[in-house]
């Protein structure tokens, strides 16, 4: 690697000029906060987290941060007041959020309200769709089931071309001490995620779905099998969530998965928070570690061979080359400055500079050799003096190579929406494969 940045390379050839570059989706995930008081760890690497990502410029390199609920350890105001104090010292940021179990960890979602409430005026959040849902009898020696107004905070919006749905399976939950995880959609949201997603595939927009855990964890074996299944026919591109506390993938040959560790309780290595783009037919993830210092870069398409979507093409894969056998490579960088240089290489080959191209992806036509397998993305920031690994970081994937039938027929999996299918340990994404955390492993905190 020479401190000098590498000279362009000529344009490709016959390359299409003038043809409007898209711009993909980039958002943030900052994993469950479990916040408990002011002076707590999490708390601290929360304000950090935030400071951060206010501090990423230009600040149009992304749409949003997400929160997956789980934002207070036992939903009371006072912890909901130590997150709304750190969002108010950035109230320009972008967010989303949608409630976890522990925010229901009383029996009730009051102090949530009151503290969504807030956001919806500050932030422009949606105000939450109050449903009529029955509730089970309590003490009462005839089975009659009361009915109650419940809020569901759950949203529907498209940016940068994705539908991403927002969907809440901890209000319409019975909130019973002893009951265990309640997970559920209740009917009223259920139809609302069927009807978005059927209209999603009628407009021939791609779908992002952002709960706070897989679907395999709804309470009702039923629920289980149809959201997952709904999820799979529709061709879900991406699903985020929280929950597991440990970073994971698991992609199904249509729809991945993705969980990003806990801020507040973990076992999973450095805190930080996950960036996922969806850039066309491809989608991508990487995890950003806190204490990791800037740039960071995302190699949003090709597509990765563990994430592709089947059956796998040349085309829904990013894979679609020109002649002289080149293939776009397309980037997002992250940092507080722009990068000195963005650059490129098949394997171990030469270096290839990309350009900005628009206002957050870097592009080159990189010459793609038989036998290829690996594509490294590479970002230097300026204040980078030509040696040592601060100040440089690298996205590595392993685009497909060897491509399906067109006319291959995927079979419905065993558990659909379910960490079955998970990608074994990827460290260069962040993810450890493990499964440590109390979701799955038991662990106890």
């Amino acid at each position: 690697m020479d401190e000098t940045a590498p000279m362009p390379h000529e344009p490709p050839p016959n390359a299409a000029s003038g043809t409007p570059t898209r711009e993909p989706l980039v958002f943030l995930h900052v994993g469950d906060l479990h916040l408990t008081t002011p002076d707590a760890r999490n708390a601290d690497d929360f304000r950090a987290i935030l400071d951060q990502i206010a501090a990423i410029a230009p600040r149009h390199l992304f749409d949003f941060v997400y929160l997956p609920g789980d934002l207070a350890e036992n939903g009371w105001a006072c912890e909901y007041a130590i997150l709304a104090d750190a969002l108010a010292r950035h109230p320009q940021l972008p967010v989303r959020l949608i409630p976890g179990d522990h925010d229901r960890q009383q029996g009730a979602m009051d102090d949530f309200q009151a503290f969504h409430a807030g956001l919806v005026a500050s932030r422009a959040l949606e105000p939450p769709r109050i449903w009529t849902l029955d509730q089970p009898p309590v003490g009462s020696p005839v089975e009659t089931w009361p009915t109650a107004e419940i809020p569901h905070y759950c949203a529907c919006e498209d940016i940068r071309g994705v539908r991403c749905l927002f969907v809440d399976i901890v209000s319409p939950g019975y909130g019973r001490k002893g009951i265990g995880l309640d997970f559920r959609l209740g009917p009223h949201q259920t139809l609302w995620l069927s009807e978005a997603l059927v209209r999603a595939a009628e407009d021939g927009v791609p779908v992002a779905v952002f709960m706070h855990a897989y679907p395999d964890d709804l309470r009702e074996p039923d629920d289980r099998a149809d959201v997952g299944g709904l999820f799979w026919e529709a061709g879900v591109r991406l699903v985020e969530m929280g929950h597991t506390h440990y970073n994971e993938l698991a992609h199904d040959g249509r729809t991945l998965y993705a969980a990003a560790r806990s801020v507040g309780q973990n076992e999973d290595g450095s805190v930080g928070y996950a960036v996922s783009a969806i850039d066309g037919p491809v989608t991508s993830w990487r995890f950003k570690p806190l204490d990791r210092p800037w740039p960071f870069v995302l190699i949003t398409s090709p597509a990765d061979r563990r994430v592709a979507t089947r059956p796998t093409s040349k085309r829904n894969t990013g894979m679609k080359g020109i002649k002289r056998g080149r293939i776009k490579v397309r980037a997002v960088v992250l940092s507080e400055v722009p990068p000195k240089y963005v650059h490129c290489r098949a394997g171990t080959g030469a270096w290839h500079l990309m350009t900005l191209v628009t206002g957050r992806v870097y592009e080159a036509w990189l010459p793609w050799p038989k036998g290829a397998s690996e594509i490294q993305v590479e970002a230097v920031h300026p204040d980078w003096k030509g040696h040592g690994p601060d100040l440089v970081d690298t996205d590595v994937i392993e685009p497909v190579t060897v491509f399906d039938d067109p006319d291959l027929a995927l079979s419905i999996p065993t558990k659909p929406g379910s960490d079955v299918p998970r990608v074994d340990a990827w460290p260069e994404k962040g993810v450890r494969g493990d499964q440590l955390g109390p979701n799955r492993a038991g662990r106890k905190w």
